[in-house]
């Protein structure tokens, strides 16, 4: 059986594109971008963990640029990006936006100090000391 595939294999490869005209294709629409969608990008987001996963697919994520999950990357469009998305396709949630959004701030720590009941404490006044009497050593 399997001698027979590959006589069959033998006789399809020649009917085929040549390695040369394959390579010159695929340089000419690797990095460009489709006449549609210039000047847009894919906001790439890690919604799952790639731990667990094979370490093709981990490295796969690695290679992104996705390192944490809830972690979003902008990226431009192009055809061997589509290739590494759609091998962790399952892990992440990929949006197309028109400009890359600025890096957001940290969030507020959810309390704001307003102002100091004594913004001045006199040294040596009652505020200045401790509140409680320092131990001394027997």
């Amino acid at each position: 059986m399997f001698g027979i595939l590959s006589k069959q294999a033998k006789t399809i490869v020649p009917r085929t594109l040549s390695a040369a005209h394959l390579t010159i294709a695929s340089a000419t629409t690797r990095n460009a971008p489709t006449a549609n969608a210039q000047g847009k990008f894919w906001k790439i987001t890690l919604q799952r963990s790639p731990i667990g996963l094979h370490p093709r697919t981990r490295e796969n994520a690695r290679a992104l640029g996705l390192l944490r999950r809830g972690h979003s990357i902008y990226r431009p469009i192009s055809n061997e990006l589509a290739g590494m998305i759609l091998r962790i396709k399952e892990l992440v949630k990929v949006e197309l936006v028109d400009k890359v959004e600025s890096v957001k701030t940290n969030a507020p720590n959810g309390f704001e100090i307003i102002g100091r009941t004594n913004p001045l404490i006199a040294p040596g006044s009652k505020a200045a000391k401790p509140l409680l009497p320092l131990r001394q050593r027997k």
